[in-house]
């Protein structure tokens, strides 16, 4: 096994261990490379049929099967709710996975978000806050879609009812 089969090997151990996602400098100051090496070997890695996520927070093995219910809502919201809509999600036993958006030129945007908790929301909006990029949502005036997750069907009628109470949630025309 060569240096960069045996850091490879070292990297999924790593992943397979760890609660938390690990950032790209993270790995490669343990290994030693520079965090474009970390990039080109979870790059491989996924290639070979690893099921390695990249998340805002680092890199993560994605577990194969869901522990809950999943569900893609659509929501629209101005910015200052954010913090209610990620709240009610995470309060009542919800997973974001993601947020989606549509764009004319370059179709359906995603980006993985990977909220569980308070400590995660407050960590999302102030990074949002601290970046000159803005919300993702504000391309479509608000709307967004989330991919989420609860642990029971009752868990997941109780969000979405909530999200409908706070006028979030976007239902279709009956």
């Amino acid at each position: 096994m060569n240096k960069k089969e045996k850091r490879r090997q070292e990297l999924l151990n790593i992943l397979n261990q760890s609660l938390t996602p690990l950032t790209g400098e993270e790995l490669a100051k343990t290994y030693g490379v520079t965090r474009q090496v970390i990039v080109n070997d979870m790059a491989t890695l996924r290639s070979a049929g690893y099921p390695i996520r990249s998340t805002v927070k680092g890199y993560e093995i994605s577990k194969a099967a869901t522990q809950g219910i999943l569900r893609s809502i659509i929501c629209r919201h101005k910015a200052e709710d954010l913090r209610t809509e990620l709240h009610t999600i995470i309060a009542l036993g919800g997973l974001i996975h993601n947020i989606s958006v549509n764009h004319d030129v370059y179709g359906n945007l995603t980006a993985p978000l990977s909220i569980k908790t308070e400590a995660d929301i407050e960590d999302f909006l102030k990074r949002q806050k601290d970046s000159a990029s803005g919300l993702l949502s504000k391309l479509n005036d608000g709307l967004h879609t989330h991919l989420i997750e609860a642990p029971t069907m009752d868990a997941m009628e109780q969000i979405i009812k909530t999200l409908q109470d706070l006028h979030i949630l976007v239902t279709p025309d009956k």
